[in-house]
């Protein structure tokens, strides 16, 4: 602007006198307001942190996860400098992920582990992997995109194992003309170590139904043996989880559980050591002798099963663990096992002293001289009974010549059979012959009886009575040995 000399004459008591009026003044000072309010607009604004997308989480070790951070800048994306992106327990920039993306020459760093040091200096979208000793960054993967104000940061970033336990997610951000924004927490991230099943011990063998045995198994958590929420035991011919034995641990809780016959509810949930039983169809957990450690990273469990005689046959061992995030390990087979069927029974006394008798006669055995059959193998029994005939004599279903009726009645211990309850409900039902016969309720049993030969328990025992009708003619006159053969089957 242009600026002139302005005159006005002011009159005075003493004189005329010529006075300069200071208007040129004034609007310089106008000028220089005017151009001072447009240097305060025109000053650098400091740029600004945004968000990280996810903002919490859980990831394990050696699993790619993607961020998606966020800054700006009042003055355009393009100002920005530098987008810091740090993981880490503090805002330390040693042993941990700390990167940034440099807007200005297009290029993606590391820190290393001693934060000394910046390496890569990659485009986003090249073919490279930035890495320390715990963390990568993929290159290919990490995309950068900038629209008015704002730059996104896309990272694709790899936690390694030596990296692990909980952080924090800090953001930072320069421009160009050095102003700057403070470190800001924007969130928290866990790198979860997976869990790991470990070994069975005995890994292989066999047992007997209804025999107890014990396992040890162990599972183990590089966060510790506390990070393991289930511990998983498996026995069966696969994976699946029916008619079998499927139990877990709960190491929050601190209970046992069973599987159902159905793979469809747990059942139980019982403290190790506690005076219980949990069973199906098939197996029986003993609570009482079922214990539980856990030390550094390793949690060992022993459990005591019972196998049901419904369980026989070869079986696979598989172990499967759970931490507190969801991470786990298998189905995994860790060995085999076979579960036997023993069958076996003990005959007290084995010897019956019939005496003296005359043709067509009837001798019944007395409670004095009564047999007791046990069952001392693993299964529930069904006992039979043959006979292998004397030198003279042959058995028959009823006495003739130089022929026998041997019959047999099995009872309750408290029972004690009268001669007419043998065959009662049929001529021959309970006559013994050279080929085996199997009890039922009415084969060597009678109605009378509170028990028979059917379905014996294992350690169950019965009363074998016994009855003789001689041959009706017999020119035999010496001791005629009669041997009773008494088996089993499973019932």
């Amino acid at each position: 602007m242009f600026l002139r000399d302005y005159y006005s004459i002011i009159p005075s008591s003493r004189s005329l006198t010529f006075l300069k009026i200071p208007v040129k003044v004034a609007i310089f000072c106008i000028l220089f307001s005017a151009l001072f309010v447009a240097r305060v607009f025109a000053a650098n604004a400091r740029p600004s942190v945004g968000t990280v997308s996810p903002n919490s989480g859980t990831s394990t070790s050696d699993q790619a996860v993607t961020f998606i951070t966020t800054y700006s800048d009042r003055d355009g994306w393009q100002n920005i400098q530098d987008a810091v992106f740090l993981i880490n327990t503090s805002t330390s920039g040693a042993g941990c992920f700390y990167g940034y993306y440099n807007q200005n020459n297009h290029r993606l760093y590391l820190r290393n582990d001693d934060d000394t040091d910046w390496l890569g200096g990659y485009a986003p979208g090249s073919g490279n992997i930035i890495e320390n000793s715990f963390v990568k960054l993929d290159c290919s993967q990490t995309i950068v995109f900038g629209s008015d104000r704002v730059l996104s940061v896309t990272w694709n970033i790899v936690f390694k194992s030596t990296f692990l336990g909980s952080k924090y997610l800090y953001l930072y951000a320069s421009d160009d003309s050095g102003a700057v924004s403070n470190w800001s927490r924007k969130g928290s991230w866990r790198i979860n170590a997976l869990p790991q099943v470990g070994t069975v011990t005995p890994s292989s063998g066999s047992s007997a139904a209804s025999q107890s045995i014990t396992f040890t198994t162990t599972y183990s958590d590089a966060n510790g043996w506390q990070d393991i929420q289930q511990a998983h035991f498996l026995i069966n011919a696969s994976s699946s989880g029916e008619n079998c034995f499927l139990a877990y641990y709960n190491q929050n809780t601190n209970r046992l559980y069973l599987r159902n016959d159905a793979d469809t509810a747990w059942l139980g949930g019982f403290s190790p050591g506690a005076k219980k039983v949990i069973e199906n169809s098939f197996v029986q957990l003993i609570c009482s002798k079922t214990a539980m450690s856990g030390s550094g990273e390793t949690l060992t469990i022993t459990w005591t099963i019972t196998f049901k005689s419904t369980f026989a046959g070869d079986r696979n061992i598989y172990l499967y663990v759970k931490d507190d995030y969801e991470a786990y390990d298998g189905w995994i087979q860790k060995g085999t096992w076979t579960i036997i069927q023993v069958l076996s029974i003990a005959v007290n006394p084995k010897l019956w002293l019939a005496g003296l008798t005359e043709v067509n006669k009837t001798t019944t055995m007395t409670a004095a001289d009564k047999i007791t059959v046990t069952n001392d193998g693993s299964e529930p029994e069904t006992f039979e009974l043959k006979l292998v005939n004397p030198s003279g004599w042959t058995a028959a279903t009823v006495p003739g010549e130089e022929s026998y009726v041997l019959s047999g009645l099995f009872c309750n211990s408290s029972d004690a059979p009268a001669a007419a309850h043998f065959n009662q409900d049929a001529l021959s039902e309970d006559v013994i012959t050279t080929e085996s016969i199997r009890a039922t309720d009415t084969v060597f049993g009678y109605a009378q009886s509170t028990a028979n030969g059917v379905a014996v328990p294992a350690s169950g025992a019965r009363s074998l009575y016994l009855q003789l009708k001689s041959p009706t003619i017999t020119e035999k006159k010496e001791e005629q040995d009669i041997s009773v053969i008494v088996s089993c089957q499973i019932s």
